[in-house]
Order: structure tokens, then C-alpha cells, then sequence
């Protein structure tokens, strides 16, 4: 219908005059066809299959899926590997939670049936899914009776409840005893006062084996010494729901545990512990020191035996806020040494710079610094009478774009660890320096970064262009490098269209993962370089990383409800131990990660999977 008695006009918007209906002409006139552009350049996974080499027992098959899978009976690796998944903290169920489960190539225990109560109908059924433990109430207090009140000082009502801190460090689950080296997640847990008044805690953790450590808060923690459970296992109900109580038959002997301290020059805000060697953990009370001589009763609880074994150091500090002044630490031998703590008089500190720069080609070259930090840690500390090991200093200092820096030392032998910014090329370095008063400025310079160069080829033959290449230090107690060797910088890198790739990375030893672009359909692959000497050289050719077909592992993470509550968006990731060339007699590698994914909004996941790293 027509309005206003005639057609109704209509015209183009006025932009800057008739720019726009001139731009759409010559637009037009010189536009060319638009060619379509893939949104996946990487090659992805689809049959035929038969280029594919074998796995370790079958040949490459067409899935249903259209895609070639190395089909194994069970539906999982042919290799023992552990799950670890992480509950987001937007869970309703184990929010924030960490679980570990191990499948081994027979049994696969994490794969088993669940219990079924009569009458219960369960959705989770393996292969195709995966139950999570139960979660427990972990519950209770730090409560001290009163004939430990009057042994250390502090006056407290009986079976008085003190506020701590308490961390709980898994050990293992039902499918294994005890966890290889995995990078597990501890749990911690504060006391709160409850509706009843009293100061309590509660966490909650999956089922499984902990340790459980009671850390005593300020002021208590001079008084009252940290506790440490023997490992528990889960049962049905409550875990640990009776927490901790101190009487004064728990502390261990107080004769053995009293330390007499002196300082010449004071003991002022000092501090006094001890520490248990193995694990690194506080187990003593935290005694502030004063006066040039000091005695006190460093108590703790079930640590007799761990004192009479040698495995105690006795800690002095300095107080925190203190600079250039070392600690003592005496390792006690035979329960013997807290009776004589001296602190030895040392030489006043010395005011050190220097720079860190690139190497000189020739004597004469000019120094060009760079960013750089600069960790001295001491090796001895020179004291008014003969060096001393029992003395330790460690400090950190950046450089600024120029390489220079300056700190203050207490004179002695350090181990110096060059740690270069990324991106100038260079790489972390130890050097070993005497610093004294002769020797004020100093001068670093540490290698190039090795070029590493390989290629990452599918065993079809086609080039793996667009994948990552992960370099990541080998840890592993085979391949750990001596005391003075530099620690690597994990490097990474995108491969060609020809799956070439280099990157820079520090010398020493490295695993190295080359994972598939997502979406494609291949595995991440998983290899230990195979160089002499590691990666040491300034230039390494690497052998072709050959990426196989993948073995499928998928299933959905529900929890252990009668219902079967899917698990979404958690983090799953899988770990193997590599292989060890040659059999590896007595060498056992830590897990490396051989892949990963995130559960789906019905919490099903697929993990593509190689063959077990090498």
C-alpha cells in the first residue's frame, strides 16, 4: 500500500556527501572473488588408515568415529598410567578437590565396578564411566591439657583448644598405596570458632590415605610444638573427627630437646627451631631468643625417633627483616649438639656489584649487559676464625637493562645462579665466587642457549605442521644434574608448515612434548632426547618425533551418589612413566604428562593417547 499518493522515496544515508555511494561503485567495479581459507591448516585424522604404522600390538583401524585409532580390547592404553582430575571450585560436588587414580594394563583398578547397593540403579558403569571417591569430613582440634600448660608456660585451661593451621598431604587411595611423583595439591584447613566457642576445623577431602600436620598459630606456636600424624586411611563417616590432643607423655623428652644458644653480639629477635631434614617441616616450637646467651626448650611431639636417627637440624635465624647476617644450622648427630649452639663472630658484609653481559669474543671487547637476575646462595661463610658450612645465606637480586646490580654479601664461597631475562638468547648459568674484600665487582657472562632443531612427522608420512613443542627440565633421579649444574627453563614452540620447529633452551636435560593442534585427532607425544650429554651443545639436531595414531580413552566423571551427578568442566590429565632404554635396571622415571582435557557440560571427556613415552 502506498501512502502520501504516490511511491515513496528512499534514499542512501548522507555520509561526507555521496562518499558512501561512490566508495559502493568503485568497491564493486574493483573488488576480486574472495578465496576460501581453511580455519585448520594442521593434517587431521581420517581414514584410510592403512599408511599408519602399528601400535604396540594392533595396526591402525578405522573407528567409528571416521577417524584411525589404534583399537586395543579393553578401550584403554596397553601401559600402566594414573588420572589425576581437578574438581573446579564451581562444583557442587568436591569443589576445588584434586583426585588421583591408577589403571594398570591388566586390571585397570580405576576402571572396576562400583559397589551397588540392592534396589540402587547406578549410571556410572565402566568402561564408560568413572566414579569419583566419597568425600569425608575431616574435623577436630589442637586441644592441650593442662599438665602441658605448666611444663611450658603458658597457662591454659584443660583440653583448651588452640587455633592452627593444618595441612593434609595425600599418600595415597584404594588403587595405590602410595603416589609416584605426581604434582599433587595439599589441602589446608584454618581453625575457626564454632557455635559452641570452640576453635575447631573442618575440611573436606576425598577419600583416600593423608598425612595430617597440626602447624600451632602466633603466640601459641612458641609454646606449643607441631604435630604429625602417622598416615590414616578413609573409612565410612568422619575422617580424623577426633583431631589432636597434646598431654605432657606426648612431648618427647625435654632433657634432649634443651638448647643453650650464645652470640657475642646478641641474640635480640633471633629465633630458634628444628627441622626435620627429610621432609623440610618445622617440628619444633618457634623460640624468640634475646640476651648474648640463651637457653630454651625447643619441645616437640613423636619426633624421638626421627632425633635419635639423625635426622634433625638445629635452626638459629637472624630476625627476618635482617640482611647479610647468615643462619646456623647444626645437624644434630646422635641426639647430640643443642647444648653448645655458638654462633661464631664473622667479618663485617661486603657491598658487591658487577654485571652480567654477553661473552667477549676477544680481550679488549667492550661489555653489553642485559636483565638478568642473580640468586648467590653460600656454599661456607668466612668467619673471624675458619670457614664454616654450618652457616647459610642465600639472596636474590635483579639487574637492571644494563646487566649491572649490587647487593650485600657476608664475605664466604657461593654458588651463583645466573638466571638471563628470556628472549636475549642467553642461558641460566651457575659459576662458583669467593666474595672477600678483595673481590667487590664481579663479572658474569654466561653461553648462548642451545638451538634446538628437529621435525615432527605422522607415521603416515604427513608433516605435523601447527603443533606445539613443550620443552620441560627433566627431573627425573636418573637424569638430575650436579649440585652446581643450573636448573633449565622449560621452552616452547610451534612447529611449520613442514613440522620443523627450533627453540632455545638452557643446557641440561629435557622431556620434550610435541602436542597436536586441537581438533585434529592425534596424540601428544612424549620423548626423552636421546643426546649425549643432554642438551649441552649450542646447536642439537634432533631424531623425527613420530606421532602414531591415537589409542581412544574417554568416559564420563560422574560422583559416587546412587544417581551418578556428571562432573563438568574438570581439568583430567593423564601421566605415564617413560620407558627406560635398555631395561633401566633399579631406575624408576618420575610420571610425565601424556595428555590432557576438560570435561564437558554432561561431564563425558576423550583423551587421545600415544603409546607410552620413551
Amino acid at each position: 500500500m502506498m501512502r502520501g499518493g504516490g511511491p515513496r522515496r528512499m534514499s542512501l544515508p548522507r555520509i561526507a556527501g555521496a562518499t558512501l555511494l561512490t566508495a559502493l561503485v568503485v568497491g564493486a567495479s574493483s573488488c576480486e572473488p574472495i578465496e576460501p581459507r581453511p580455519l585448520l591448516t594442521a593434517p587431521v585424522n581420517r581414514c584410510p588408515c592403512e599408511k599408519y604404522e602399528p601400535g604396540a600390538s594392533t595396526a591402525a583401524r578405522c573407528s567409528s568415529r571416521d577417524r584411525c585409532e589404534i583399537l586395543t580390547a579393553g578401550g584403554r592404553p596397553e601401559f600402566p598410567f594414573w588420572i589425576m582430575v581437578h574438581v573446579p571450585d564451581s562444583s557442587i560436588f568436591a569443589p576445588g578437590s584434586t583426585y588421583v587414580l591408577y589403571s594398570d594394563a591388566q586390571g585397570n583398578p580405576a576402571f572396576t565396578e562400583p559397589p551397588v547397593k540392592p534396589g540402587v540403579v547406578t549410571r556410572c558403569r565402566p568402561p564408560f564411566c568413572l566414579p569419583l571417591a566419597r568425600i569425608v569430613g575431616a574435623t577436630g582440634g589442637y586441644l592441650v591439657k593442662s599438665d602441658v600448660s605448666s611444663v611450658v608456660g603458658y597457662p591454659l585451661v584443660d583440653l583448651a583448644s588452640i587455633p592452627v593451621r593444618v595441612v593434609y598431604e595425600p599418600i595415597g587411595n584404594e588403587q595405590q598405596k602410595t603416589f609416584p611423583a605426581l604434582p599433587l595439591d595439599l589441602a589446608f584447613a584454618s581453625s575457626r570458632i564454632g557455635t559452641n566457642g570452640v576453635v575447631e576445623f573442618l575440611r573436606a577431602l576425598p577419600a583416600g590415605r593423608y598425612r595430617r600436620v597440626f602447624y600451632p598459630q602466633p603466640p601459641f606456636d612458641e609454646f606449643f610444638p607441631p604435630a604429625i600424624d602417622d598416615e590414616r586411611e578413609t573409612q565410612d563417616g568422619d575422617f580424623w573427627p577426633d583431631g589432636f590432643v597434646l598431654a605432657r607423655d606426648q612431648l618427647d623428652d625435654v632433657e634432649s630437646r634443651t638448647a643453650n644458644i650464645k652470640r657475642e653480639d646478641g641474640l635480640d629477635g633471633w629465633r630458634a627451631w628444628l627441622v626435620d631434614r627429610p621432609s623440610q617441616r618445622r617440628i619444633s616450637v618457634l623460640r624468640t631468643l634475646a640476651g648474648t646467651e640463651s637457653t630454651v626448650e625447643l619441645y616437640t611431639t613423636g619426633q624421638q625417633e626421627a632425633y635419635r636417627r639423625d635426622f634433625l637440624d638445629a635452626v638459629v635465624a637472624p630476625p627476618p627483616r635482617w640482611t647479610a647476617v647468615p643462619r646456623l644450622v647444626t645437624r644434630l648427630f646422635g641426639g647430640a649438639g643443642l647444648k653448645n649452639l655458638v654462633y661464631p663472630s664473622i667479618p663485617p658484609p661486603v657491598t658487591v656489584a658487577g654485571v652480567v653481559a654477553q661473552p667477549t669474543k676477544k680481550a679488549g671487547d667492550p661489555l653489553f649487559g642485559y636483565a638478568a637476575r642473580v640468586t648467590f646462595e653460600s656454599q661456607s661463610i668466612a668467619t673471624n676464625a675458619e670457614p664454616s658450612t654450618l652457616l647459610q645465606y642465600e639472596t636474590t637480586v635483579n639487574t637492571d637493562d644494563r646487566g649491572r646490580f649490587a647487593t650485600v654479601l657476608p664475605p664466604g664461597t657461593y654458588a651463583a645462579t645466573i638466571e638471563p631475562a628470556e628472549g636475549t638468547g642467553y642461558a641460566k648459568r651457575k659459576d662458583v665466587v669467593v666474595v672477600d674484600r678483595a673481590v667487590t665487582a664481579l663479572t658474569f657472562q654466561p653461553p648462548l642457549r642451545t638451538r634446538v632443531k628437529g621435525r615432527a612427522v605422522l607415521t603416515d608420512g604427513r608433516a605435523l605442521s601447527d603443533a606445539e613443542v613443550v620443552a620441560i627440565p627433566n627431573t627425573s633421579p636418573e637424569a638430575r644434574p650436579s649440585p652446581m649444574f643450573a636448573q633449565p627453563r622449560p621452552g616452547r614452540t610451534l612447529t611449520d608448515d613442514d613440522g620443523r620447529f627450533e627453540l632455545e633452551v638452557d643446557p641440561g636435560p629435557y622431556v620434550l612434548s610435541v602436542i597436536p593442534k586441537a581438533g585434529t585427532g592425534f596424540p601428544r607425544v612424549v620423548v626423552r632426547p636421546e643426546i649425549p650429554g643432554s642438551l649441552t651443545a649450542q646447536e642439537a639436531e634432533l631424531a623425527d618425533i613420530r606421532v602414531p595414531a591415537p589409542t581412544r580413552l574417554a568416559f564420563t566423571l560422574r560422583d559416587p551418589s546412587p544417581t551418578g551427578n556428571p562432573i563438568a568442566r574438570a581439568v583430567v590429565r593423564v601421566f605415564a612413566t617413560p620407558a627406560v632404554p635398555g631395561g633401566g635396571a633399579g631406575v624408576v622415571p618420575d610420571p610425565v604428562e601424556i595428555g590432557s582435557a576438560m570435561t564437558d557440560s554432561e561431564g563425558f571427556v576423550e583423551i587421545l593417547l600415544a603409546q607410552e613415552p620413551r
